[in-house]
């Protein structure tokens, strides 16, 4: 039987030595937060800065505050010794750092991937305790705290797993916290929240991780702002030797341990999940739906956009049943549907947890439930509500303007919405729906509003001309993944950004098995699963949304 996918936690926290044979899954959960709670504060976000403009100057990355006076640890491929990066902390507060020491080999540049850098603002900061990446174990559970530049939040992302190799042929560590660019130079903890690996690089399915313990061999050599084509000197931290810890808490729960846990709590979740098969501009698109209950009626919510106009719901017993559609909602990207046959099952309002995720929850686990439990995933919450401007999601012309005023199209995409309503480069924008383009952003703007499949007027002037052009705007075409974090079973879903409010959470569904509810391990239901975002992130619609969705959607006679 195919095993529900789980981080494994420890059973305690405490720098005592500790032997407990057996805990349930809420102990577990309490401890890890502890542990997130701990590590938290001092898991930063970076970028190359110059001091002199004020402007970043590169791309965003992750690294690890490690002492009061401020050393960073993070991977030498983002790291210049000398160089000035803004340094910005979970808090919100930002200060400046200089790149210090890096260990990159002439042989294998990319290897061992080590460096530092060092707070250079005047002031005090949260930082991490450094473990031992060398006493490690196998199966042992690991979380890390870093920002996936694909999602561009200024708070990080939580996610859990487990170490996979203790030391591969390239001298890394791996583990299953999965991670994107961004994530480069970000912390690996261990289950008391200590540092014992950073994130260096992705090769298809498997993780890199820089050990610690590197760190902690070549600490005064890398507070030297140089380069070492050769490993240095050893001149250890600290008087703790590379292979001693002295926490010798080291019992932690199987995934059998863990699995039996969870298992009966799953088997409770999946009457509320049903399979919808639809016709979706000329494509069959199959996804889950959620059952809700109001007043006594059940009803099913699903992903909008992947439902077309004669929705079939398969419910048990592989019985199916048609369904319409009373209600869309694009910002959400949710449908409200009625199948015509009464459907018993369907969770209760009252069960929706409607107040606001806090970063209290953090470390919460979530039950993304499938149609059977063997299917259904098991994750942690990973982070607070946050928004997802409109990129992916954008509605696509297939025309590009100049930055400058007059607005004049300089880019017509063969085959586009743009090139066939006969768009040519030189018509100058004149208005959007009536809308005037005076300057380039003004045209940013108004596409901006729009989706795929909307009609919008486009007003141009031709060689002194005005003409009118009623174009329907598509989807934006997906550019073939290249790169090793884009390539993962299922991919990305198509629309996967534009919300107001979503969370993040590491389940690894398939677009295909978008539209299901997440509960936690109390029965109380988070949200639905409404995007696979990226290779390390699924987000979903919050239930306090869902319920303002709802009230939509139905008049008050079908409301409790």
């Amino acid at each position: 039987m195919k095993k529900i996918s789980l981080l494994i936690l420890l059973l305690s926290v405490c720098a005592l030595p500790l032997f407990i044979q057996h805990t349930n899954a809420q102990n577990i959960q309490s401890l890890t937060k502890i542990a997130i709670k701990k590590a938290y504060p001092a898991s930063i976000r970076m970028w190359a800065f110059d001091t002199v403009k004020k402007q970043q100057a590169g791309p965003q990355f992750s690294g690890v505050v490690v002492t009061p006076e401020g050393h960073i640890l993070t991977a030498a491929h983002v790291n210049t010794p000398g160089q000035t990066y803004m340094v910005t902390f979970p808090d919100g507060k930002s200060c400046i750092a200089k790149g210090l020491g890096e260990i990159e080999l002439a042989e294998t540049p990319m290897k061992p991937d080590v460096a530092m850098m060092k707070i250079i603002t005047q002031g005090s900061w949260p930082f991490a305790e450094i473990g031992w990446s060398s006493v490690l174990k196998k199966d042992e559970p690991v979380f890390s705290i870093s920002y996936p530049e694909s999602l561009n939040q200024p708070l990080p992302l939580v996610r859990f797993g487990n170490i996979t190799n203790l030391l591969n042929e390239h001298g890394f560590l791996q583990s299953t916290c999965m991670m994107e660019p961004g994530d480069s130079g970000g912390p690996l903890f261990d289950y008391l929240g200590r540092v014992i690996g950073l994130h260096s690089a992705i090769n298809v399915d498997v993780d890199y991780e820089v050990p610690v313990d590197l760190y902690r061999a070549y600490w005064y050599a890398l507070n030297e702002a140089k380069t070492y084509p050769v490993f240095p000197g050893q001149q250890l931290y600290s008087s703790h030797s590379l292979v001693s810890d002295p926490v010798k808490t080291r019992i932690f729960p199987t995934p059998t341990d863990v699995n039996r846990d969870f298992a009966k709590q799953t088997r409770k979740f999946v009457d509320h999940v049903v399979s919808i098969t639809s016709n979706v501009g000329g494509k069959q698109e199959q996804l889950l739906g959620t059952l809700i209950k109001s007043a006594k009626t059940t009803y099913i919510i699903s992903k909008s956009s992947m439902i077309g106009a004669d929705p079939i719901v398969r419910v048990a017993n592989n019985k199916d049943i048609p369904a319409k559609v009373l209600y869309r909602d694009r910002n959400t990207d949710l449908v409200l549907l009625a199948p015509v046959s009464k459907l018993k099952h369907g969770i209760a309002l009252s069960s929706f947890m409607a107040d606001t995720i806090t970063k209290e929850q953090l470390g919460d686990f979530v039950i993304s439930s499938q149609p059977t439990a063997e299917a259904s995933q098991l994750s942690i919450l990973g982070s607070t509500l946050f928004s997802l401007n409109k990129i992916a999601g954008m509605a696509y012309l297939g025309a590009a303007v100049a930055y400058k005023a007059p607005v004049a199209i300089t880019i017509v995409q063969p085959g586009s919405p743009a090139g066939n309503a006969g768009l040519q480069i030189g018509d100058q924008m004149v208005s959007i729906n009536d809308t005037a383009i005076i300057k380039p952003e003004d045209y940013g703007n108004q596409m901006m509003k729009y989706w795929a499949g909307d009609t919008v007027q486009f007003d141009i002037l031709r060689d002194g001309t005005k003409l009118s052009k009623q174009i329907i705007l598509s989807s934006r075409p997906e550019r073939p993944a290249t790169h090793p974090a884009d390539i993962f079973p299922g991919g990305k879903s198509a629309r996967r950004d534009g919300f107001d409010a979503v969370f993040a959470h590491g389940a690894k569904i398939t677009p295909e098995q978008c539209g299901g509810p997440v509960f936690d391990q109390k029965g109380r239901f988070y949200g639905i699963n409404i995007a696979r975002f990226g290779r390390a992130s699924t987000v979903a619609i919050p239930a306090k949304t869902i319920l303002v969705f709802i009230k939509a959607g139905l008049n008050p006679t079908q409301l409790p």
